[in-house]
């Protein structure tokens, strides 16, 4: 089994930023919470209009944003881990993917990360290391409880099926591997 750290080429096509600029408590709010009750189509525009980049498939942004063809094809995958919020844009049709699995699937006996001062929170991981469990297995995209708002991790199976229908602007860092499928 393979996990992977979901990212996007952002120096390859143009990215999409939200008209309003995000505070650092919205950005914070993206930590699993549920927010289509609240959510309105929030109004994005292109980066770099003037590079005249394409747009990919997965164009960066604060949040995981798909394209409607790359959602329609991960939907299958991931609708019970995220939920699709969707953005205000003229061009084409794309959408913010929250991410709301977010998982206790750490192995901290061979994972190797920092701790804060206080000693009850981690700072950063410089080795990731999963429990192959259920849960894990039952998410194709999710993040963990110690890193909320941070990248989202995705399984081999959703890396596959991106690299199988050509979607682009995705990129995936390699963040574990399980000697056991």
């Amino acid at each position: 089994m393979k996990i992977w750290q979901l990212q996007f080429e952002v120096d390859k096509f143009d990215n999409l930023i939200p008209m309003k600029e995000f505070t650092a408590a919205e950005i914070q709010s993206f930590d699993g919470r549920i927010k289509k009750d609240i959510w309105k189509p929030l109004p994005v525009k292109r980066m770099e209009p003037e590079k005249k980049l394409e747009l990919s498939d997965a164009p960066g942004f604060t949040i995981p944003v798909f394209s409607k063809k790359a959602l329609e094809i991960l939907r299958p995958l991931i609708q019970n881990s995220v939920e699709e919020l969707a953005l205000q844009f003229q061009e084409a049709e794309y959408y913010g993917i929250n991410v709301t699995a977010v998982l206790n699937v750490i192995d901290y006996s061979k994972a190797k990360y920092r701790m804060y001062s206080d000693g009850k929170r981690i700072m950063a991981f410089q080795k990731y290391a999963f429990r192959n469990c259920i849960e894990l297995r039952n998410n194709n995209i999710f993040k963990i409880v110690d890193e909320p708002t941070r990248r989202a991790f995705v399984s081999d199976k959703f890396k596959q099926t991106v690299e199988n229908y050509n979607l682009s602007g995705f990129k995936f860092k390699l963040a574990w591997e399980s000697e056991q499928e």
